[in-house]
């Protein structure tokens, strides 16, 4: 147990020693407006800019994916690049709810 212990911790020191900041541009397939997204050196810090909105996110990494997590208000957007296609899946929840999708690319 004490064995599985000490590899959970050095992962997780590895983890974060590696973590790195990433930036993406990312262009919506329905109206061409462009999103910037950029990935804080601590990893679960971010930030997200549009021409209507420019703020903190939370960064969330997954299993071949990596999403921004901003709430202003009501509102909480969730953006989702997909790294196999850098694609992105956005979804609005809130009075102002939608949906886009788009592409990105790392810059």
């Amino acid at each position: 147990m004490k064995k599985w212990m000490c590899v959970a911790v050095a992962t997780l020191c590895a983890t974060a020693a590696t973590a790195e900041e990433r930036h993406f541009v990312c262009v919506s397939d329905r109206d061409g407006s462009e999103v910037r997204l950029n990935r804080a050196p601590e990893g679960d810090k971010g930030n997200i800019e549009t021409a209507n909105i420019s703020g903190d996110a939370m960064v969330l990494k997954g299993v071949g994916n990596m999403t921004f997590v901003y709430i202003e208000g009501e509102d909480v957007m969730t953006f989702v690049v997909h790294y196999d296609d850098m694609s992105y899946d956005l979804s609005v929840k809130g009075p102002h709810a939608g949906t886009d999708h788009g592409t990105c690319k790392e810059v």
